[in-house]
Formats: C-alpha cells, sequence, structure tokens
C-alpha cells in the first residue's frame, strides 16, 4: 500500500535495485581494484544498519516520548564524535583519542543541537513540538555536516601547526598573542571545514536535487514547499557548522598554547 503518495517498493524491486551493484563488482575483479570485499560488506553492513535503526524508529515514533527522543539525539550525537574522531591522522595514543572525543562531543553537541532546536522549537514549530518524526531526521542531517565540521576543522588546524611552527614561534617572539600568531592556521582549517558546506549551497538545486527535498517530492509533497524545506535544512548545517568548527578550534588551541602564550608543537603537545 502506498504510504503519502509514494509507491511501495516491493522485495523483489529492491533485488532489482541491488544488481546495479554487481557492475562495481564486476569492474573490481577484472581490474583487480581490492574494493570486491570492501563492497560486499559494506552493501550488508548498510542494509543491517539501516534496517535495524527503521525498526528503531518506528518504536521510538510510537512512544512518542521526548526523553526517548533525546536520548536518540545524543546517541547520535556520540555516534557523530567516534565517526569525525577516527578521521583525524596523528591521534596514536589513546590519551589523544580521548581529548579530542571530548572536543568534538561539546562541539558538536552545543553546535548541532541548538541549531537543531532553534529549527525545530522557533522556526518549524511542530505540534508536538518534541514530534520525533521531524526532530530525528532533521537532527541527522544537522549532526551530518557537524561531525564532518568538526574533524575537518580539527585534522587542517593541526596540520596547519606543524607546517606553520616555526612562524607562529616567531610571531609570539615578536609580542603577537596566540589568536594573532595561530590566525593563518585558524583561516585555513575553518576554510577547509567549511568549503564543502559553502559549496553545496553554491549548486543548490541546479547539480542535483538535494536527498530531503528528493525525498519530500518523491513522497508527494509539494515541490515548493520541498524547496522551502531544503532551505531551511540548508542554512541551519550551515550554521552549525560554522559553530561546531568555532567552538572546536577555541577547544583545541588551548592544547597547543598556555596561558603564558607559549606555542605547544602538536608532537610535544598533551593531544
Amino acid at each position: 500500500m502506498a504510504v503519502s503518495g509514494s509507491n511501495e517498493i516491493s522485495m523483489f524491486q529492491m533485488g532489482l535495485g541491488l544488481l546495479p551493484v554487481a557492475v562495481a563488482l564486476f569492474l573490481s575483479i577484472r581490474y583487480k581494484l581490492g574494493l570486491t570485499t570492501s563492497l560486499i560488506v559494506g552493501v550488508i553492513r548498510g542494509t543491517v544498519q539501516l534496517l535495524i535503526v527503521g525498526y528503531i524508529l518506528v518504536w521510538v515514533f510510537r512512544l512518542d516520548n521526548p526523553w526517548l527522543i533525546c536520548a536518540c539525539l545524543v546517541f547520535m550525537v556520540s555516534a557523530a564524535t567516534q565517526a569525525a574522531c577516527k578521521r583525524i591522522k596523528g591521534l596514536d595514543t589513546r590519551k589523544k583519542r580521548w581529548i579530542y572525543q571530548k572536543i568534538l562531543f561539546a562541539s558538536i553537541l552545543i553546535g548541532g543541537m541548538c541549531t537543531l532546536g532553534y529549527l525545530q522549537f522557533i522556526v518549524v514549530r511542530t505540534e508536538p513540538l518534541w514530534d520525533g518524526r521531524y526532530l530525528i531526521p532533521l537532527g541527522g542531517m544537522i549532526l551530518g555536516q557537524s561531525m564532518n565540521a568538526g574533524a575537518l576543522v580539527v585534522e587542517r588546524y593541526r596540520n596547519e601547526l606543524s607546517l606553520r611552527s616555526g612562524e607562529i614561534e616567531t610571531l609570539l617572539s615578536l609580542g603577537a598573542d596566540p589568536d594573532e600568531a595561530s590566525r593563518s592556521a585558524v583561516r585555513a582549517a575553518c576554510g577547509a571545514a567549511l568549503l564543502p558546506t559553502i559549496n553545496k549551497l553554491m549548486v543548490l538545486g541546479i547539480v542535483a536535487l538535494p536527498g530531503m527535498m528528493s525525498g519530500q517530492i518523491l513522497s508527494g509533497v509539494s515541490p515548493l514547499l520541498a524547496v522551502r524545506y531544503q532551505l531551511l535544512i540548508c542554512f541551519a548545517m550551515t550554521a552549525s557548522a560554522s559553530v561546531v568548527a568555532w567552538l572546536a578550534l577555541r577547544m583545541a588551541q588551548r592544547l597547543y598554547f598556555t596561558k603564558e602564550a607559549q606555542f605547544i608543537p602538536v608532537q610535544d603537545a598533551a593531544a
């Protein structure tokens, strides 16, 4: 039976949809790309994960409990933190990983949840306000962008500090404060973190229809209404990425500069 104007997809159709993956498998085997195992595992893992999430969401939406929805969002923040931390190179000890996990968790939680709260409770204003059918999908998109921004800004910041260590120490010796001495590193890190979001805004609706908009159109929603929702979520993701990048940088800066404005090289810092 169709739901909200969408067509039902049978298991047979799912099987037909899986067949194109065989092309990727053939190319991997034929040209010995070494991706065969990864493709098979990826397809199986992705399918299992989405099925589990689907059943969990059915249960969560049925209960409609705000505390349960909050718990789901916190779990999503934790998962985003773990994924972002794995992308940062050079965290070769448990202590380093733990320190950056705390930094990323705090920045993603504050930046992502504040943005989601504003979008849901001030802009969209669903009835009830804690409607999980809005909070969880919107939160997932915002947290996904926040995760990318957090990982990119930290990774680039650490690299820039290593490359510019001589420049930073020279500026500090001439009387510059840590903010002034590391301004070039901060600028490069923020640019790397926000560039994907800005690029997405630049080609919005031209290169491809974004996922949320496409999903709403497929479910029978008016394209004009779908555009409004997509613009709101894009604005929210941009804001969230900016806040997360700024918070992560401010917290990470304390690891490499002492209160006496002394620079601690990346390889010598606790993290």
